[in-house]
């Protein structure tokens, strides 16, 4: 079982992981906003046209066998 002593200091590892979470969370968040206000503000250009498939390569016929 644990002591006191060590929950307190798992407690307090776990509050300093969810400030760093959070901070970062909050930068991402705002970089975000950043793009989108660039999306925005961006001219629409050429439509993008969908890649084509590559067709598939015919399959081989059989050897024939040989006597």
């Amino acid at each position: 079982m644990a002591t006191a002593g060590q929950i307190q200091y798992r407690i307090e590892l776990a509050k300093k992981k969810s400030a760093k979470f959070l901070k970062e969370l909050v930068a991402i968040k705002k970089k975000i906003k950043g793009l989108e206000a660039q999306l925005k503000k961006a001219k629409p250009g050429k439509k993008v046209k969908p890649k084509a498939k590559k067709k598939a390569r015919p399959k081989r016929k059989p050897a024939k066998k040989r006597r």
